[in-house]
């Protein structure tokens, strides 16, 4: 394997890490009532701008952001689809 497809494989490793750790945390955090609709909104739009900064941070910082901001992108879709919701107590 070269250097270059390494260097891919390690971005889209990170990328998946980060997705799948943020998502499974947001779901939790969200069924628990730990964090709102309008904090996911706001986190989204944050790491949103980091992401667009991260283009000029090199390729470990785009893939980490990335994978920051789809988690957050899927959790909001569940939301408004009516596929994720409070857990009742």
């Amino acid at each position: 394997m070269d250097l270059e497809n390494k260097f891919i494989d390690i971005a889209n490793d990170i990328y998946q890490e980060t997705f799948d750790q943020t998502y499974d945390a947001l779901v939790e955090e969200y069924k628990n009532g730990e964090i709102d609709f309008e904090s996911l909104e706001m986190n989204l739009a944050e790491q949103q701008k980091v992401l667009m900064n991260g283009l000029y941070e090199g390729e470990t910082k785009f893939s980490y952001t990335s994978g920051l901001v789809d988690a957050h992108q899927f959790v909001l879709t569940m939301i408004r689809n009516g596929k994720l919701t409070l857990e009742k107590n």
